[in-house]
């Protein structure tokens, strides 16, 4: 029986986060292509000659029929010039990071928004490799894009710029209603309080723990694709709180813009609660915090107050050296207030002191809304 296998490319630093993402997504990894860190892409291959013949020569010896390998993920960015280039040489397709981002959203997609915003970062990331595709075989160098000729090929380009144009103006609309629900939201003087942080950080749990609910959870990456809103008491007052997608290093553009109703829930809350995995080695910890920090900036959270819940405090073994090593950084890296706490949100603990920390940081609320709030209904309604 023939079974069907891939090879994984990564570099060093980004093993243990590929292997997690296709994990997630069922890949059955015969061959891992561990890269140095300061490895320099070829310009047309990404891999240079002396890999790419390594990987051709593994290829060729599983020639027996017995076993295929019909695909190859890197766990970088390509461009489109060396997505063609490879499938040109090592007939496998060829998928990357943005692709691998993309098939773990698309299993967790249940939502109509999340179908579409899916299917855009598709088609925006395969333009540019079809238009390659089609520059080539006009230069005579490969036959119409995985098949029909080349005039099938334009036709096809066209068909998707057509399609693109459809989704965007449908997300629009889906957004316009969900930006009238925030409004009316705050409108009623309710603060919005956003769990951000890196995939498996723990949000989801997090936002159970804080509303009582039981939306999703699980060890594979990017459970939450669509917001979550719960409104839930603290001590102060009650709060929406808003559970996000998950960040992830290098963040690539066409993800940023195709989720950017998710993202948009943080840069427009009162409040960011950034979680971040407590167990984890002293440099992930540190490599994750930097990452967040980027992305809440790329998607505008400035001058808002930030609380850093460290959390899974029960699985960690060097808590102390954690705590220090994230007040280092945040006291160097972000410009406004922020605030440091301890949580497990599988057990509960700290849940008290974070939301004592919530009440200090987020903005008065005028007695006339706390008075009149009204009953809403804040499960996620697309």
């Amino acid at each position: 029986m023939m079974s069907s296998k891939t090879i994984l490319v990564s570099k060093e630093r980004d093993l243990s986060e590929a292997l997690s993402l296709a994990d997630t997504i069922h890949l059955n990894v015969i061959k891992k292509l561990i890269l140095r860190n300061d490895y320099r892409p070829d310009r047309n291959y990404f891999l240079n000659m002396r890999l790419l013949n390594e990987v051709k020569e593994f290829l060729e010896s599983l020639n027996s029929g017995k076993t295929t390998v019909d695909s190859i993920y890197i766990y970088e960015v390509l461009h489109p010039r060396q997505v063609v280039n490879l499938v040109k040489e090592l007939k496998v397709s060829v998928r990357d990071k943005i692709l691998m981002v993309l098939e773990i959203f698309a299993n967790h997609a249940g939502s109509k928004e999340a179908k579409l915003q899916i299917e855009m970062a598709e088609i925006t990331y395969q333009l540019p490799i079809i238009k390659e595709w089609i520059r080539k075989a006009k230069l005579g160098e490969l036959p119409g894009f995985m098949g029909p000729g080349e005039y099938a090929t334009e036709t096809y380009y066209n068909h998707m710029r057509r399609r693109l144009t459809r989704i965007r103006r449908d997300l629009n609309e889906l957004r316009v209603r969900r930006r009238r629900e925030r409004e009316f939201r705050v409108s009623k003087g309710f603060p919005h309080v956003a769990i951000s942080g890196y995939a498996n950080a723990g949000k989801t749990t997090l936002f159970n723990s804080l509303t009582k609910l039981s939306k999703p959870t699980g060890p594979e990456m990017f459970t939450t694709i669509s917001p979550k809103a719960a409104l839930a008491p603290i001590d102060c007052s009650e709060v929406v709180f808003v559970d996000t997608v998950g960040f992830i290093r290098d963040l690539p553009p066409e993800v940023i813009e195709a989720f950017y109703a998710t993202l948009e829930e943080i840069s427009l809350s009162d409040l960011s609660v950034l979680v971040l995995d407590s167990s984890e080695p002293l440099s992930v910890i540190e490599s994750k915090l930097r990452a967040s920090l980027n992305i809440l900036s790329k998607i505008g959270y400035f001058g808002k107050p930030l609380v850093v819940a460290l959390n899974k405090i029960d699985l960690s073994n060097d808590l102390e050296d954690v705590e220090e090593l994230v007040k280092k950084y945040m006291s160097s890296n972000y410009l406004w207030s922020w605030r440091l706490v301890r949580v497990s949100a599988l057990r509960g603990d700290g849940l008290t002191e974070l939301k004592k920390t919530l009440c200090e940081l987020l903005p008065p609320k005028s007695a006339e809304n706390v008075k009149t709030r009204a009953k809403i209904d804040f499960k996620a309604p697309l």
